[in-house]
């Protein structure tokens, strides 16, 4: 009798070596993929980007090399070197809380500090060599805590909050861009510094609210007394103008009168010189004829004809009275006759 074991032995002999088969395939494809897959991202880890804006600069084996690349794609060695992309358009930085100290022992608060600054890409090696990656840190914010302390060390409360207040932002960035030619060598370009006005003690913060006020008050009490006195200058003006122009006119009036009393003299003197030159004209003509009569008269009564008109005139007459030679008539008769006598 066969035993039934015996005889599918075989069979389960050939079942497990092709089972070690594929499984030996399954392990070389297994490996095959992980070498790909190792190879792929070794390849892809050696290229990398630069954006737009940014450099990039390298470290092998933990040291700096000299080289840096502009925007695009790049190699590098996987594993060896490692890339660190570095923003050179102008970076807005903003700044943590700066608190410092006046001169008089009261704390200033300041914050939203900005700072607009721009990497030279021609001194970024030596900065990130001398600084570290983070360099700005160093250059920029530690400069700026410490110029402000210093100022506020050096100035009163009234000078910080008040009178030198606009004076901080052109004192801090001085000295700030003084720092980084001194330390930095110039590898930071300081486009602008914004500082915003400090937060101080409530107490000190309402005595200064209660100054603001009054001095509003006293502001707007001398802007109304400004305001009176140019309405009384405006005033003034125009009463002035209306005098003036009350003035002109009179004067045009005056003027025209003076011109009609002229005119009317004028008038007046050119009708006397016609009423005389008339008067005289007609005296030169009578003086005229009273001449030519008179002239006449001399040539017609000649002594002859007076005599003989005397004689018609006595030969017309019937009556004669005589009174003698005394009488008028007597002396006219004797006159005559004695003349003729002769």
């Amino acid at each position: 009798m066969v035993n039934e074991d015996d005889v599918e032995q075989p069979e389960r002999s050939e079942t497990l070596a092709e089972s070690y088969k594929r499984t030996g395939k399954k392990c070389i494809a297994l490996i095959i993929i992980i070498n790909v897959v190792a190879i792929t991202a070794i390849l892809l880890s050696s290229i990398h980007k630069i954006e737009e804006g940014n450099v990039g600069i390298y470290f092998k084996n933990g040291a700096l090399m000299e080289e840096t690349t502009q925007p695009g794609i790049h190699h590098m060695t996987p594993f060896i070197v490692n890339m660190v992309e570095i923003q050179t358009r102008p970076q807005t930085d903003h700044l943590p809380t700066i608190v410092s100290v006046t001169r008089d022992g009261i704390e200033n608060t300041f914050k939203d500090i900005q700072v607009i600054s721009r990497v030279r890409q021609e001194k970024l090696v030596p900065l990130v060599r001398k600084f570290g990656i983070k360099f700005r840190e160093s250059l920029i914010f530690d400069r700026v805590k410490e110029e402000l302390r210093i100022f506020c060390a050096n100035n009163s409360i009234d000078d910080v909050y008040n009178t030198k207040f606009l004076e901080i932002v052109a004192n801090v960035r001085t000295n700030l861009i003084n720092s980084i030619e001194r330390l930095g060598e110039g590898g930071i370009e300081i486009l602008n510094l914004v500082i915003s006005k400090p937060d101080i003690p409530e107490d000190i913060a309402q005595n200064y609210k209660q100054v603001k006020v009054q001095w509003t008050e006293q502001l707007v009490a001398t802007q109304m007394q400004k305001t009176e006195q140019i309405k009384k200058e405006i005033e003034m003006i125009k009463a002035i103008a209306d005098a003036e122009r009350n003035k002109a006119v009179l004067e045009i009036t005056i003027q025209q009168r003076i011109l009609e009393k002229e005119g009317e003299r004028n008038v007046s003197s050119l009708e006397n010189l016609i009423k005389k030159e008339k008067e005289e004209n007609l005296a030169n003509i009578e003086m005229y004829r009273i001449e030519k009569e008179a002239e006449a008269n001399t040539k017609l009564y000649t002594e002859p004809y007076i005599k003989l008109n005397l004689a018609k005139q006595l030969s017309s007459n019937t009556k004669f009275y005589f009174s003698g030679e005394t009488s008028p008539l007597g002396a006219i008769f004797e006159k005559i006759i004695g003349s003729k006598s002769e």
